[in-house]
């Protein structure tokens, strides 16, 4: 079910339920979201003196009454507008304007001073204002049934990190005394075999414990991050000695881009992610290149390889949870990867591209809006915002 048909669904049922609630929430004298108690007193006096002027011209002068007849029922129709009544003052105030307004009519029609079809006013006029009601309480019902899923959303969302966190928590605690004792079994042990096996073992337990870091960066991708300011150059650099440290490919890197604000933990996450995967479609005589640099109002940081490619068909579905490509085979992993830089980025109004050729290799790009700040600017933490340039 889509947010509109839920929306639907519940405006359906609970109109007034909600209208009442809204109006209570927000438009409750002393609080923020609408007007003080004395400006509702001044707009609804306001509203009964202009009423009553035009009544008493509507009694004055026969035959042009129904100048002030309009206004009368347009600015009861603007007072709702601002004000919103509960049903019963709404029904009262209405037959009240219904009958005040309509009684000079019929009045001045029995006294011959207009035709008894200027009478059809008051039905007609009671109709359009009653149908603007119902479309007034119809929307102010849908903006509190939005609320009230949003809501919903925001502590479903918090009860979903929290659950992540304590599962990958405990996860990881139990994967960390599984390869303790993996360990301490392969140092107590002078047979091959065993070197063997407990290498193979540990080297799950290590994909175990990558697997539980990734689902938890995923589960909090949208959550707001505390920025830092961070040397990307830095981060770029030692991204790369980390994991030629560990495999045997050519590697390169270029960044020129100097202190930027940004959540650390986030932006490496992206790296290893973008880089774990071109090491998985790569082997030893392949290049593996990480780039960051700014374009115009972007920070974009590209990685790119001559591995095996991706094809034109997989291209867009291997950035969604636990896709990857058609023609992975053996060497596919868990599809978390790029789909977790995919969140990350776009978390930060950012995209997230690849350009491929099968039998030439890919490129993933991050592009992500940059905000220049100044040097006085370095001490502030925008959670929730881009990626910062520092000036130097």
């Amino acid at each position: 079910m889509t947010t509109q048909d839920a929306v639907r669904k519940t405006v359906g049922k609970h109109d007034q339920m909600a209208l009442d609630r809204w109006a209570r929430d927000r438009w409750s004298p002393g609080t923020t979201a609408g007007p003080s108690a004395r400006v509702r007193r001044t707009l609804v006096g306001a509203w009964l003196v202009f009423a009553v002027i035009n009544l008493v011209l509507m009694v004055l002068f026969v035959g042009s009454e129904t100048i002030p007849y309009h206004l009368i029922w347009a600015s009861f129709a603007l007072l709702y507008g601002l004000l919103p009544l509960s049903r019963r003052a709404t029904t009262a105030t209405f037959v009240a304007v219904t009958g005040s307004t309509g009684l000079p009519l019929i009045l001045h029609a029995q006294m011959g001073a207009i035709g008894w079809a200027e009478c059809s006013e008051i039905v007609l006029m009671g109709v359009i204002v009653g149908l603007l009601i119902w479309h007034v309480n119809r929307h102010r019902a849908a903006q509190c049934s939005i609320a009230d899923l949003l809501e919903d959303e925001r502590v479903q969302a918090g009860q979903r990190e929290l659950t992540a966190r304590f599962g990958s928590h405990e996860v990881r605690t139990r994967l960390t005394v599984a390869r303790a004792l993996v360990e301490m079994m392969r140092q107590d042990s002078t047979d091959p075999a065993v070197h063997a096996d407990t290498a193979l073992v540990l080297g799950e337990i290590d994909k175990a414990t990558a697997t539980v870091t990734t689902l938890l960066h995923l589960v909090r991708a949208d959550a707001p991050g505390e920025a830092q300011t961070v040397d990307l150059d830095e981060v770029v650099h030692a991204a790369v000695a980390r994991w030629s440290a560990g495999v045997d490919r050519n590697w390169s890197s270029s960044s020129s881009v100097g202190a930027v604000l940004a959540d650390p933990e986030r932006l490496e996450a992206a790296l290893d992610c973008l880089i774990e995967n071109a090491v998985r479609f790569t082997d030893r005589t392949d290049t593996i290149g990480v780039d960051a640099r700014v374009e115009g109002p972007d920070l974009v940081i590209s990685v790119a390889d001559t591995g095996a490619g991706i094809p034109e068909s997989d291209r867009e579905r291997v950035f969604a949870v636990f896709e990857t490509g058609s023609t992975a085979g053996e060497l596919s992993g868990t599809g978390l990867g790029l789909a977790l830089v995919s969140a990350l980025v776009e978390a930060r109004g950012g995209t997230l591209g690849v350009t491929s050729e099968v039998g030439r290799g890919s490129c993933f790009t991050m592009h992500v809006p940059l905000l220049r700040l100044s040097t006085d600017d370095t001490h502030e933490r925008r959670p929730s915002s881009p990626v910062a340039l520092v000036r130097t």
